[in-house]
């Protein structure tokens, strides 16, 4: 069973505000939003959850994120959100728990650019490898973002 941890343990806000700016870019901003069918919406909804519950694991919401959002993301930009998820992260290794919601939020960025979903391997350094397996341009993105940090 899955550890239900204290969302005061990483700063949420930070992940939202990185949400948020991908939110302000998007062609739907203003005229037919639907969070409930964007990767970008469910992942503030999932923040705005643990916030509300004061828990980190959302047991079961991996299942709930949206398969059918095909909206041009800019890689950059998502990049900048990735960043905030390696920055959040506790690094928990193999208590790694797919429904912890830098996990959630991670997981619905790297669907918005990428092919397949990375396996993470609970280590932000492991992480950054299997990217650039992928996606190499997408790697050196994340890398600068972190080092700004």
């Amino acid at each position: 069973m899955t550890d239900i941890r204290s969302a005061g343990e990483v700063d949420l806000a930070a992940m939202d505000a990185s949400l948020e700016k991908i939110c302000q870019r998007c062609d739907y901003v203003e005229s037919g939003c639907r969070p409930d069918n964007c990767l970008v919406g469910f992942a503030r909804k999932v923040l705005k959850f643990a916030r509300q519950k004061n828990v980190l694991d959302i047991p079961g919401a991996v299942k709930l994120i949206p398969q059918h959002d095909f909206k041009p993301y800019e890689q950059e930009v998502v990049a900048a959100g990735l960043a905030e998820t390696c920055r959040q992260c506790r690094e928990c290794r193999d208590n790694h728990s797919p429904d912890c919601v830098i996990a959630l939020v991670r997981t619905c960025l790297e669907n918005a650019i990428l092919t397949e979903n990375i396996d993470y391997p609970g280590s932000v350094f492991l992480y950054l490898a299997r990217i650039k397996e992928q996606n190499p341009e997408l790697a050196a993105t994340l890398a600068g973002e972190l080092k700004k940090s």
